[in-house]
């Protein structure tokens, strides 16, 4: 009995077994199959990506050569493969990569892309590359087509003629260019232009206008018709930030710290002011052509008692006592005046707090005059404010003033928000303003004024922007 048992016990012991040799033995190439699947798709994702990359090279710089040397498609082709072999390298087993180009214009301001030229007759304003290969997959019996036969395609543009002015940099998120309250862009001989891909990236609320000779935005629009002079065109290219290339000037060593100027006339010099400058009440500065670092603290013009109107309480005032009191404040009539002709503004380091509890790095405050003209030469030629790039994001650099008329020169902010809050028009005495910052707000009743006499003045004009601002870009 005892043997008996034990033998069968056995039996099924190597039953068992063998079930799980035949089990294996019939999944093993299964399981092989996705082992090799998954690679092939690792590979196909890292081929696709660098084909993408490829095609984007070279639909660029075929726009960039077609502004130069027109529309020739064998030129085109010739540019877009030499771009595709220097930017695709082909692995064992791999096939060759097709390359074709196709001129293309839009249908319509914002519209879909068609081909150019042929019937339709009209004059390319862009192209569209399409790169094609099949790559070698390990588990070719059981990859889909669509992992070994891959196609990307790529469109750039060029910019229309209009002369960029206002550009908000933002890549993404509402807000990049935003206005509210009463709030007015003035800019009818350049344009406005919104990078960011959210589907409000250019906002008009409110009364707010925002007129310009074109608004375009590589997202969307949030506002109603009267806000748009005229109608924002949405799906632009994607352009680098124009003022990407120009190198800082230099931070030297301390010239004054934690200057306090109030009750006088002053002359100041160019140099590093650590600690910013204050010009408070009854203060008239004028400062000597040259640069101007102010490091590890904020440029605030304008009497002290005016940073009340930092706060949201004055800003919006909620019943008729809180308003009242607002302007009370500024009954006395006492103001902060900075002038300069020839000077530029170096934004860096870190910012203290102010009284309002705001990172400003400069505040032109209700009750102060402006008058400023970036430098002919130099470091800043052509450059009012210059903002540190390794600034930390989101810093305001804040217009109060309703005395703020005069400001020739470019506003470049690569990483902090130009902030317009005055009552009364801004910059409308300059013979051009020009305005890069990575996000761009205006409220309260301000008339921004963007003018383009740019042959009015020797004041340089950065290129990139203005008459120089002839981009291309890729359009999604």
């Amino acid at each position: 009995m005892i043997g008996r048992g034990w033998y069968r016990r056995s039996a099924c012991r190597v039953d068992e077994a063998g079930n799980v040799a035949l089990l294996v033995a019939l999944l093993a190439p299964v399981l092989f199959g996705l082992i090799g699947v998954a690679v092939d798709y690792g590979t196909w994702t890292l081929q696709l990506a660098t084909l993408q990359r490829a095609a984007d090279a070279a639909a660029l710089a075929v726009v960039s050569d077609m502004q130069v040397s027109g529309a020739d498609a064998r030129r085109m082709q010739s540019l877009a493969e030499a771009y595709m072999k220097g930017g695709v390298k082909l692995r064992f087993g791999d096939g060759p990569v097709a390359v074709a180009t196709k001129p293309v214009t839009r249908e319509r301001p914002g519209g879909p892309f068609v081909e150019a030229g042929g019937r339709t007759g009209r004059a390319p304003t862009g192209v569209t590359v399409t790169l094609t290969q099949r790559k070698s997959a390990i588990m070719s019996r059981l990859v889909t087509p669509h992992l070994t036969d891959m196609t990307v395609t790529a469109t750039a543009e060029a910019v229309g003629g209009a002369r960029l002015c206002v550009v908000g940099l933002a890549p993404s998120g509402r807000h990049g260019i935003h206005l509210e309250d009463q709030a007015r862009i003035e800019a009818g001989d350049c344009a406005v232009y919104a990078m960011s891909s959210s589907p409000s990236s250019l906002e008009g609320g409110d009364q707010s206008v925002v007129s310009a000779a074109t608004t375009c935005t590589v997202g969307g629009y949030a506002g109603r018709s009267f806000n748009f002079r005229p109608q924002p065109i949405t799906g632009c290219p994607t352009l680098k930030d124009p003022l990407a290339a120009r190198p800082a000037p230099p931070v030297g060593p301390c010239l004054k710290r934690d200057l306090v100027l109030r009750d006088g006339a002053f002359t100041l010099e160019p140099g590093t002011y650590c600690g910013g400058i204050r010009i408070e009440e009854t203060a008239d500065v004028k400062m000597l052509p040259g640069i101007y670092v102010i490091k590890d603290g904020a440029l605030v013009v304008g009497p002290d008692t005016d940073l009340i109107f930092l706060t949201t309480d004055c800003l919006h005032p909620r019943d008729e006592s809180t308003k009242q009191a607002c302007h009370k404040a500024l009954s006395i009539h006492l103001i902060g005046s900075l002038k300069g002709d020839g000077v530029g503004f170096y934004f860096t380091g870190e910012v203290p707090r102010n009284k309002a509890g705001g990172t400003q790095p400069m505040v032109f405050l209700p009750r102060s005059l402006v008058e400023l003209t970036a430098p002919r030469t130099g470091d800043m030629a052509g450059l009012l404010f210059f903002e540190d790039r390794r600034s930390p994001d989101g810093r305001n650099f804040d217009i109060l003033s309703d005395g703020a008329r005069r400001l020739v020169g470019t506003v470049y902010l690569p990483r902090g928000t130009f902030s317009v809050r005055a009552m009364q028009v801004v910059a409308d005495q300059s013979e051009y303003t020009a305005i890069v910052a990575h996000r761009i707000a205006l409220s309260r009743q301000p008339r921004l004024v963007v003018n383009a006499r740019y042959g009015d003045t020797d004041v340089p004009v950065p290129p990139g922007i203005g008459p120089k601002s002839g981009q291309v870009g890729l359009a999604r």
